[in-house]
């Protein structure tokens, strides 16, 4: 590569247009290239790079100079930041490395077993986790969301006692489908979810064909009592439901 070793480097503020400073900075001393998300501290103050013209070093050497337009990151304060829901489970399953082909459920990674459906005889060993989501809803709520939210554990093999089949629900709802998460092209590994006449979805997850992990979409009584002896827990309302009977 030739070209000079020192270069040039003038650094305009991306809100008002104006140069604030200039340097001579060694070639090393410079990233590779310039990407949206680079980050610069700059004394005190940490700058995002808006542009850099020439974009790549080979090109930056070549002129011996670079121009970086940046803008200063915004400090928040943490005592500002609201969380839009009470609680969020403390794990969610992985995002496989291929395309989601065909028809699938696509839900929001936050979303995942906001309706959790559990053995009825396990429903006990959930109230540490209701109490404290009811503490977050009745303590923790502040204008549009929550000051704080609570990252459940609930019943980490809530059917390890009780043998659910994956074939015993696509024998009573159908077609076994895929699910990903939003904005992601991945399927969920080892994940499942089937379309509900309500227009819901029933979805979970299995290992080698025996579920480990079970959920709905929205509040389906009718799904609910075709499931035997389980109870939907509707987490970010901190409340039980059993499942209708007759």
């Amino acid at each position: 590569m030739s070209g000079t070793s020192i270069i040039d480097v003038t650094f305009v503020d991306a809100e008002t247009g104006k140069e604030f400073l200039k340097l001579k900075l060694p070639v090393r001393q410079l990233p590779s290239t310039f990407n949206a998300d680079t980050t610069l501290n700059l004394g005190k103050d940490d700058w995002s790079v808006v542009e850099a013209t020439p974009p790549s070093i080979e090109e930056i050497v070549q002129a011996g100079k670079l121009r970086l337009t940046l803008r200063k990151a915004q400090v928040i304060d943490p005592s500002t930041i609201l969380f839009s829901l009470p609680t969020v489970a403390d794990f969610v399953p992985a995002a496989a490395p291929k395309e989601t082909l065909g028809d699938a459920l696509l839900i929001h990674e936050d979303d995942w077993l906001q309706l959790e459906l559990v053995p009825e005889e396990v429903v006990g060993t959930l109230k540490p986790d209701l109490d404290a989501i009811k503490d977050v809803l009745a303590h923790g709520r502040k204008g549009p969301g929550f000051e704080r939210i609570h990252l459940r554990a609930g019943v980490r093999a809530p059917f390890a006692e009780r043998e659910l089949q994956l074939s015993a629900l696509s024998a009573a709802f159908g077609t076994k489908l895929p699910i990903a998460y939003r904005g992601h092209a991945g399927q969920l590994e080892d994940c499942f979810a089937f379309r509900l006449p309500s227009g819901g979805w029933l979805y979970g997850q299995d290992r080698s064909g025996r579920v480990v992990a079970l959920g709905l979409t929205s509040k389906d009584g009718a799904a609910l009592a075709r499931l035997d002896r389980l109870t939907l827990i509707d987490w970010c309302a901190g409340a039980v439901y059993e499942a209708p009977h007759g």
